[in-house]
């Protein structure tokens, strides 16, 4: 056979019908609009008790390196049954993100998947999302996968190494076999012809996977007689095509990278079709196209059994990583398919330079030396080890970003792949990549011009999108070039913003860079002027945000990971935070009363312990009030000599309520005095204030709510509501808008709409947690800043008197350099 390999990366010769520019087109434009984007997460250690913290740092990529800019980031904690148990929203600062998740008390102990994703991952396979396998109570050897099937039943496929079998051509085969939990089996057998001929012979070498080489002949079909746990198979191989080609790579090892080699074979059988060819080679957003023609008169000896690979692939456009390979003719029709992947050899970013483990005095010091190259933090956890299984092969930063998020399914050892070096790991590897289907791009739709549908946006921040429309009477119309008025009150940040948002043309607003933890309120004033006049009212409607849309869904569809059952004890009850004991049913006695009417409406809008219609709570029912259900004062104006004792001032306009004097500090204005001693004041049970803290922002909110679209008023004296923050001398005062089931409520103007916006996780500070943990969390720091001087960096734990500990350090710089140390220590 003779090939002339013409290659073409940054530049191509223009020739007539020539089809490299179309495709490099096509490829650029693709990786222009659809960058895949990567998640990476690093958790404090593998093993946990219910109660405990799952401590988390990671990286969101694009492009092998960090994300720029901002970012958003979610975060599930998910049990095999497919039931979310907690979950986290963490900002993403320049592809940096860190954050925790709390399991609950009465979590049950058994195998939980951890899953992190952006916003625009979404808009691709969920196969792409980062997953991480950890366990919640139970033995820490649970966790490792298991290798080793039972006694069941078990299947069997075979993977051409190109794509299929091609009469009068060799082929590379790889067989998988796994059982009905999809466990990897080890299998031994032969592969026979027609006439029961073996023609080879098979046995599994790592995970399940084998391979052997086998020559087409015609008019011949191939089966495999298969034999494990005790049990024989016959099974027949694809079947075998009349033409075509084949595709074989080599991928030869040496001490700074990996060369790849490569051969084509094309049949006799319509030669004239795979004459030109192209070779289209593809990593992330990098690519190279080489032409192959074939000499008129070559083909593929039929009696050549050997497979070679004679012909070197120019690398220099791709770093470490999944090389995606694929060969087609000149009008894009796909002949053959495999991946290769690329080690990049580094040497060791990160070593343990000395260590001072002192377990009798419980201290342990470690100067962990990175290399001068590396620019970044990295995060660092030390656990103890007692309980802890060696962790060669569980995914790890290098095996998540450079394996796990190029290849489906998900693997079951992937930190091995990348960690061992040894032939034996680099056979291993490539039976993978040609096992694997390849994540991401899918070529043949992009030749034929299908993109992928883009549903989410990428995120730089929170954002609070909707549509405003004017009401008036039976009429809606969209609000469009105005304005409106809206008041964000954080609950957990104590943070109230007065804003202006413009609507465009047709009465879309995008709030953008919102900051707040846990949840907010969202006010949205509904009467605005437009041309010099009031409008009769302004409806809102929002747009649910990723985290509000699934917040509300308890139950996800897992992964096909789930279906990998590596612990066959683990079992679960449908509610994963139902708590594990056991108790006996007792007879009660249950004494009722007739409720008051002032009962039923506190039954109606209040919960918690603002429900209690016995509390020292002065109610003001203004469901049956005709005068408040027709007035225009604001709900602070209407307090005022409603309830005794509340005092109620004025300043520049604005009032001031407050009790008496039971706090003084010195320093303060008489009005700031004033507002020390004001109750806390609750909207629908959000917290508005505490004293003088977030006072002014409160007053601007209620000052803004009509009396006639409040339903209750509970005032609560000082003293007689001690779980308020604060609270003991000053009281409190819980107003509870109506929501819309009232049929007194009058037809007159909202003043204001209300939403509620899910924020980010509230951030904690980390703690040594000694309480009961299977293997204690001794120390982490998920942005440890090398010295830049020695660029080292020390850790100093107070051991507990642990004899082995473990030691994790991983990082990815702004160049895409990356740190991954992983050590016991005794």
């Amino acid at each position: 056979m003779v090939l002339w390999l013409l290659s073409t990366t940054a530049t191509s010769f223009m020739l007539p019908g020539d089809p490299v520019p179309a495709l490099r087109l096509k490829l650029a434009k693709y990786y222009a609009n659809f960058p895949k984007e990567k998640v990476y997460l690093q958790p404090d250690k593998q093993q946990y008790a219910a109660g405990e913290t799952v401590w988390f740092s990671g990286y969101v990529t694009r492009h092998s390196k960090p994300l720029p800019g901002n970012g958003v980031l979610y975060a599930e904690l998910f049990n095999d049954k497919g039931f979310i148990v907690t979950r986290a929203m963490r900002p993403v600062t320049k592809g940096r993100v860190y954050g925790e998740l709390v399991l609950p008390a009465t979590l049950r102990a058994g195998t939980y998947y951890l899953r992190a994703y952006t916003a625009w991952m979404l808009n691709f396979s969920s196969s792409l999302f980062f997953y991480r396998k950890i366990m919640v109570g139970g033995n820490a050897t649970a966790l490792q996968p298991k290798t080793v099937s039972g006694k069941s039943d078990f299947s069997v496929q075979f993977f051409p190494e190109s794509g299929q079998l091609v009469n009068r051509l060799t082929s590379q085969v790889v067989f998988k076999a796994l059982d009905t939990n999809g466990i990897a089996v080890p299998v031994t057998g032969r592969i026979i012809n027609n006439w029961g001929d073996t023609v080879a012979s098979i046995k599994t070498v790592q995970d399940g996977m084998g391979s052997f080489v086998l020559h087409c002949n015609p008019q011949t079909n191939y089966t495999a007689i298969v034999t494990a746990n005790g049990f024989t198979k016959r099974i027949a191989l694809p079947s075998v095509q009349p033409s075509g080609i084949v595709l074989h790579t080599e991928t030869k090892n040496n001490a700074v990278t990996d060369s790849v080699f490569f051969h084509i074979s094309r049949s006799g059988e319509n030669k004239e079709k795979y004459e030109h060819l192209l070779l289209c080679a593809r990593m992330e957003n990098r690519f190279s196209i080489t032409k192959i023609h074939f000499n008129d008169a070559a083909f593929n000896d039929p009696s050549d059994t050997i497979l070679t690979a004679p012909y070197p692939l120019l690398l220099n456009n791709f770093d470490a990583g999944v090389l995606q390979l694929a060969v087609l003719t000149e009008e894009g029709t796909i002949l053959a398919e495999r991946s290769v992947f690329l080690n990049d050899h580094q040497p060791a970013a990160a070593t343990i330079q000395s260590i001072e483990h002192n377990v009798a005095e419980g201290n342990t010091s470690v100067v962990i030396k990175l290399s001068a190259e590396y620019k970044g933090t990295i995060a660092v956890s030390v656990t103890g080890a007692e309980k802890v299984y060696d962790s060669g092969s569980v995914a790890n930063i290098r095996s998540g970003l450079l394996l796990t998020a190029e290849a489906m399914p998900p693997l079951l050892t992937p930190g091995m792949y990348v960690t061992d070096q040894g032939n034996g790991a680099a056979k291993a590897l490539d039976m993978l990549m040609i096992t694997s289907k390849p994540a991401g791009l899918d070529l043949r739709q992009l030749l034929q011009d299908e993109m992928p549908v883009v549903r989410y946006a990428p995120e730089k921040s929170m954002m609070l999108k909707g549509r405003a429309f004017e009401i008036n009477g039976d009429k809606k119309t969209p609000l469009s070039n105005s304005a409106l008025f809206v008041i964000l009150k954080a609950t957990k940040d104590s943070l109230s913003v007065p804003l202006n948002v413009l609507t465009d043309s047709a009465g879309y607003f995008t709030l953008h860079d919102l900051y707040f933890h846990d949840t907010a309120t969202i006010f949205v004033q509904t009467g605005v002027k437009s041309q010099g006049r009031t409008t009769n009212s302004v409806a809102v409607e929002f747009e649910h945000s990723i985290f509000d849309s699934f917040s509300k869904n308890s139950f996800v569809i897992a992964p096909a990971l789930l279906n990998m059952r590596f612990n066959r004890n683990d079992t679960f009850a449908d509610n994963p935070d139902e708590a594990s004991t056991m108790g006996v049913l007792k007879n009660v006695t249950v004494t009722t009363k007739i409720k008051t009417h002032i009962d039923s409406v506190v039954a109606k809008y209040a919960t918690g312990i603002f429900a209690n219609p016995g509390s020292w709570a002065t109610t003001l029912d203004l469901t049956r009030d005709e005068i408040a259900k027709n007035t225009d004062q604001n709900v602070l104006e209407y307090l005022n000599g409603k309830v005794a004792g509340l005092v109620y001032a004025y300043n520049k306009g604005l009032p001031i309520i407050y009790w008496r004097f039971s706090n003084m500090i010195d320093g303060l204005s008489a009005m700031d005095q004033l507002k020390l001693n004001a109750p806390s004041f609750f909207l629908n049970e959000s917290l508005l204030n505490t004293g003088n803290e977030g006072y002014d922002g409160m007053v601007q909110l209620l000052t803004g709510i009509r009396v006639a679209d409040v339903a209750i008023i509970r005032v609560y004296k000082p003293g007689t509501m001690p779980n308020v923050p604060d609270n003991g001398p000053h009281g409190s005062v819980a107003i509870y808008l109506k929501n819309g089931t009232e049929e007194d409520k009058p037809a007159s103007k909202i003043a204001f709409q209300q939403t509620v916006k899910v924020g980010y996780t509230v951030a904690h500070n980390f703690e040594i947690q000694q309480k009961e943990s299977i293997t204690p969390t001794l120390y982490w720091n998920p942005a440890a800043i090398p010295d830049p001087a020695t660029h080292t960096i020390i850790v100093t734990v107070r051991n507990g008197n642990t004899q082995r500990l473990r030691i994790v350090a991983e990082g990815l710089d702004e160049n895409g350099r990356v740190i991954q140390l992983d050590q016991v220590i005794q």
